[in-house]
């Protein structure tokens, strides 16, 4: 399982502040459930999640370069 680092959490978290999203509209926006945008967010530890969820995380932060 690929591991989220705590600077893609960081630059996550960036990209929420940008958009002025909050967490259902973040996992609107990169495809992933509530839950699953609010455990990502949540705390600067590295992380392991699915595929799916890396994907999307990856390019939700270089689409907001």
């Amino acid at each position: 399982m690929p591991l989220l680092t705590s600077e893609m959490k960081k630059a996550l978290r960036r990209v929420q502040a940008d958009k002025l999203l909050n967490k259902k509209d973040l996992a609107k926006y990169i495809g992933v459930s509530e839950s699953t945008a609010k455990s990502i967010t949540k705390d600067n530890e590295p992380q392991n999640v699915k595929n799916k969820v890396f994907n999307a995380v990856v390019s939700a932060i270089a689409e907001n370069c």
